[in-house]
Parts: C-alpha cells; sequence; structure tokens
C-alpha cells in the first residue's frame, strides 16, 4: 500500500486490544478506517491515486467483514447463515469494484493479500457448523435419521454428517456435524462446539493384527487418511443422502486413543 496510507491490517486493531471488550476494538478499527479515509482526500491526482481513491471503500468494507466474520460465535446460530450469504454479497460487489479500478493493471499486493484474506474469511464462515462431540470415554453412536427427517420437514436445507448407528465412538472424536449449525438436544455423552468442517474421523488399523489401534480426526482442509471413515453424510443440501451399506461396526473392547490430524 502507498507510503500515505496508515498502516490498517485487518488484525493491527485486535493486537492492540487483546484482552479488552469488543466494543473497544471496533472503536479501534473505526479510527484507523476513518485515518485511512481521511489520508485518501491527499492522494496525488496523477499516477495511481484515482485507483487508490476508487479503492477506498472496498478495502474498508472488506477489513469489516474480515472482522464481523471472526465475531459471528457471538450471534444464534439460526441467525449466521444470513449473515454469511449477505457477507459473499457485499465480498463480490467490492471484487467488482476494486478489479474495475485496476482494470489493465495488477492490483497491487497489499490489496491482493487483504482480498485473500477476505474470501478466506467468507470460505470458514461457510463452512462453520455444530459438531456434536463425545465427551465420555465411550458411547454407541445413536441412529440419527429419525432427526434427519424430521430436521427435513420442518425446512432445514443445509448437510448433516453422521457416525453410523452402532459405531463404537471415544472421547474426543465427533459424532455429527451439522451445516448451518443448529441448536437441538445432545445425545447423552456428548457437547456441542462451533467447528469449521465438517471433520472426518478415521478409524486405523494395524495391518498385522488387523485389529483397530487409534481414531484420526481431521479437518476439511486435510488430506485423506488410510483407515475407515466413520461420518457419512445423511442429508445433502437439504435433502435425504440414499443409504448405502457400510461395513458391520466391529465390537472393540478397549477405549482407543483419539488424536488430532497435525
Amino acid at each position: 500500500m502507498p507510503e500515505y496510507f496508515p498502516n490498517i491490517s485487518p488484525d493491527s486493531a485486535k493486537h492492540q486490544s487483546d484482552q479488552s471488550p469488543r466494543l473497544l476494538d471496533w472503536s479501534v478499527m473505526l479510527a484507523k478506517w476513518t485515518e485511512y479515509a481521511q489520508a485518501a482526500a491527499a492522494l496525488p491526482a496523477g499516477a495511481e491515486g484515482p485507483r487508490w481513491r476508487h479503492c477506498v471503500s472496498p478495502i474498508i468494507t472488506m477489513q469489516a467483514l474480515i472482522a464481523a466474520l471472526g465475531e459471528m460465535d457471538e450471534l444464534p446460530r439460526a441467525h449466521r447463515s444470513v449473515l454469511v450469504d449477505a457477507a459473499a454479497a457485499l465480498l463480490h460487489i467490492q471484487l467488482e469494484v476494486i478489479h474495475e479500478a485496476w482494470s489493465g493493471e495488477l492490483i497491487p499486493d497489499s490489496i491482493g493479500e487483504l482480498i485473500h484474506e477476505s474470501q478466506q474469511a467468507v470460505a470458514d464462515a461457510q463452512r462453520l457448523g455444530t459438531e456434536w462431540r463425545v465427551i465420555d470415554e465411550r458411547i454407541e453412536a445413536p441412529n440419527l435419521l429419525p432427526i434427519a427427517e424430521m430436521m427435513i420437514e420442518a425446512g432445514f436445507r443445509g448437510d448433516l454428517f453422521a457416525a453410523r448407528p452402532g459405531a463404537a465412538l471415544f472421547r474426543g472424536a465427533p459424532l455429527a456435524f451439522f451445516r448451518p449449525g443448529l441448536n437441538s438436544n445432545l445425545p447423552e455423552g456428548c457437547e456441542s462446539a462451533d467447528v469449521i468442517g465438517p471433520r472426518q474421523c478415521y478409524r486405523q488399523i494395524d495391518d498385522v493384527t488387523g485389529a483397530p489401534v487409534r481414531d484420526l480426526v481431521t479437518g476439511p482442509d486435510d488430506p485423506l487418511q488410510p483407515g475407515q471413515p466413520l461420518l457419512t453424510p445423511l442429508i445433502t443440501n437439504g435433502v435425504l443422502a440414499p443409504d448405502t451399506p457400510g461395513p458391520t461396526p466391529v465390537k472393540i473392547l478397549e477405549p482407543l486413543p483419539v488424536v488430532e490430524f497435525d
């Protein structure tokens, strides 16, 4: 960004007030954005000045989008999908303005980085959902098909991934993932958490004995892993997934360690 612009990195305000109320975070960012807008008025008429002036509003808007989406966990789950849709539409408009301003020219690296951060923030928000996670030492996965059918009848148009009924699950393993997130009565032995997902749980087998040795939990961007994936789609875009036969659940006498992919 030109040297006559103040530093308005998306993280600059956050770093200054990590221990402060979020209202103060927004106040600091607002001050930075005001300073930025004032600096735009002093841009030279020639060279790239008009291009940068044209991008003042999109730059501030993308900064605000990143900050707002970073606090989406403060909203009730039922309201989050509206925010995400609005953020995606608003970002699209800002990108059109920026590409128009720099038509025929390379977009500066600083704006390109901000575009990437904004797109990543929207993508992460679109993948945010509710995970049911095992907190007991062991549970048997319940049959969530009746819940899935009731959700669809009630108008649910998202996705649901769930472990197959009867599968043994151990502390730390995901049982189910709903996107968009929702509030619901939890199965016994589970807790609810907001995660970017769906996460998958692979039951890994010893090559020599053929016995299960651990469950490996991976995120949506992690590579595929060896082992049996325990979660399968139950609802996709509001439509009940066709029933596909899976392996018969193996009886496991001792709890398996559940580890996160690193």
